[in-house]
């Protein structure tokens, strides 16, 4: 019987970023459970039917995103966490800035499959740290966790006083430096290799 090591195969410092980018998941996530999709719904002159259609286009790719994110970010996180990130990044710019519902639906998509992407990488990196494993997917966890709280409150704040595009506008400085945090460590452990 091979016996296991209990050293981390992974550096820990590694999940900072995919542990960034699903917080902003999470905010995301949480945001539209609050009245986002209410003020989305009454500037876009859609239906609650097409409303809940943008919803379920968000969370459908979230949910088989983490799937997909999970299985390739277990061999090559950074290659999965930066497009993922990119595609959260590509998507609040084109939610805030959505003139029509198209855009508003192609948005959701984007955002479902970078949300669940980089929340896979997250999961699967913390579920490679070795003896630390059962802390770290708790950290992840709780990552997400208080991202969707901040969603819920910052939704409900920014979307009844100031306007709902504001919440994916807030999202852009999240969603940049979670890039650059997550590119930064996967060129540190690149390095760290070679």
């Amino acid at each position: 019987m091979i016996e296991q090591s209990h050293e981390a195969r992974r550096p820990m410092w590694m999940i900072v970023g995919p542990a960034l980018g699903t917080m902003l998941a999470g905010y995301l996530l949480g945001a539209l459970f609050g009245p986002l999709r209410e003020g989305i719904q009454h500037a876009m002159g859609l239906s609650v039917a097409v409303s809940l259609v943008v919803l379920l286009i968000h969370l459908v790719p979230l949910v088989v995103g983490i799937g997909v994110g999970w299985l390739l970010g277990r061999r090559t996180p950074n290659a999965v966490a930066i497009p993922a990130i990119a595609l959260i990044l590509i998507g609040v710019l084109a939610m805030a800035l959505a003139p029509a519902a198209y855009v508003v639906m192609a948005a959701s998509l984007f955002l479902g499959i970078g949300s669940g992407a980089v929340t896979g990488v997250a999961l699967a990196l913390a579920g490679d740290t070795g003896e630390r494993r059962p802390a770290m997917l708790i950290a992840v966890a709780a990552v997400a966790f208080v991202g969707l709280l901040f969603g819920l409150v910052l939704g409900w704040f920014l979307t009844t006083a100031v306007s709902w595009r504001w919440v994916y506008f807030l999202a852009v400085p999240m969603a940049l430096v979670s890039l650059a945090v997550t590119g930064v460590t996967g060129l540190v452990g690149a390095t760290k290799r070679s």
